[in-house]
């Protein structure tokens, strides 16, 4: 199968600006990378470009508990990216180091449970957990092998203020509840299939939006 574009562009002679032979090929994504969470990508990140809002829903409507095994593989949600003024995060990033100071979770993620508002935190830690080693491990192959942090250091002080192994406290402090059903169900008509054997994975949506203040995240 091709597309109309690489089609076109092949019967004019041309090489498709997306086929792998015009050097789109990135080759495989290492383990170290593979492995972050949304959370600690934006730790390694030299640019912060766009503000994640999470919106989580249970997948059955009417669903008035969940036991602590049901917390992730019943839920199922989207997720809109914003752009995002990278001057007004500037004063939370040093530059020539990584990772920035920790505060710029709270300013690129915010995380809302729609529906009943006994949905634990505890669903938080499977997709928004961060762990310092990880972020480490991350970092050092990345400078290790990537030109573009050739010259960046790694901040032991950020390093040592993130968790060894849990949800940070600056995405807990923007999580938020939102029981009204109705503002629930519009939502949920709107960005998610209604095939309740899909996983939460499957069920998150990119959605662009407009610029966003990391101040109201």
């Amino acid at each position: 199968n091709i597309c109309s574009d690489c089609l076109s562009q092949l019967a004019n002679s041309k090489r498709p600006l997306l086929s792998l032979a015009n050097n789109m090929w990135v080759g495989e994504v290492p383990f170290e990378l593979k492995i972050l969470s949304l959370p600690e990508v934006i730790l390694v990140s030299r640019y912060l470009a766009a503000a994640y809002v999470v919106k989580l829903y249970p997948k059955k409507r009417s669903a008035k508990w969940m036991s602590g095994d049901q917390l992730t593989s019943a839920l199922r949600g989207n997720v809109a990216s914003y752009y995002l003024k990278t001057e007004d995060v500037a004063s939370m990033v040093d530059e020539g180091y990584l990772p920035p100071r920790s505060t710029v979770l709270a300013a690129t993620i915010a995380v809302t449970f729609i529906g009943q508002n006994n949905i634990s935190l505890r669903a938080l830690k499977t997709m928004f957990t961060v762990e310092r080693l990880k972020v480490a491990n991350a970092l050092r192959w990345l400078i290790a092998n990537n030109k573009f942090y050739a010259h960046i250091k790694i901040s032991e002080a950020n390093l040592q203020s993130l968790p060894m192994n849990g949800v940070p406290v600056e995405i807990l402090s923007t999580t938020k509840w939102a029981s009204d059903a109705d503002v629930g169900a519009g939502e949920y008509e709107g960005y998610v299939p209604h095939n309740d054997d899909v996983s939460s994975d499957d069920g998150l949506d990119d959605v662009e939006g407009e610029m966003m203040d990391p101040g109201t995240t």
